[in-house]
């Protein structure tokens, strides 16, 4: 084996390793959205958005670029523990010269959500159950949520996008509830 191909190696195991130990210290690895799910989201928040969308979770980048391109005038904050998909993103950030975009290494749950205007998410169930309670703490009400695939429990959305695809994949919209 050459040297060339020891490192190479050697980086491929260690991203690997990277991604396969967030993904079980979170209980999710990071999974792109489909076009079809992007597109969905994006039609679902009002097109004269201009405050601060957040991405829960945002991976590889999958959502938040559309939503920078889409929303110009919004800023556009991802957010990604996962090093790997996090150094994507913020790398693919830089060249793109999204203005309106941040790409955040940390972890959602200890994040401000202050000020946003819409968060957007996909997650899982628990984490969804997870952020229940934060998201009625730190939101103000009527704060567009926009989550692809997964149900915020006890609470009722006030729309369903079903998605023309194998799964037929809910896009759920809800509205923060007045305290």
């Amino acid at each position: 084996m050459f040297p060339f191909d020891a490192i190479a190696v050697g980086l491929a195991v260690a991203v690997l390793i990277s991604i396969v130990w967030t993904s079980f210290r979170v209980g999710i690895s990071p999974m792109p959205s489909s076009q079809k799910a992007q597109k969905a989201i994006i039609s679902a928040i009002p097109e004269n958005t201009h405050g601060l969308i957040i991405d829960l979770g945002s991976g590889w980048g999958s959502i938040v670029f559309p939503l920078a391109r889409s929303f110009p005038l919004a800023t556009i904050r991802g957010i990604e523990l996962s090093l790997i998909p996090w150094a994507f993103s913020r790398v693919r950030a830089l060249l793109s010269r999204h203005s309106n975009l941040d790409i955040q290494r940390g972890n959602f749950q200890t994040t401000s959500l202050d000020g946003a205007e819409v968060i957007v998410c996909y997650l899982f169930p628990e984490g969804m159950e997870s952020l229940r309670a934060k998201f009625e703490e730190e939101l103000k009400p009527n704060t567009l949520i926009v989550s692809n695939t997964f149900r915020l429990a006890g609470w009722e959305p006030e729309e369903v996008i079903t998605l023309d695809d194998i799964h037929q994949t809910p896009i759920y919209r809800y509205r923060v509830p007045a305290k």
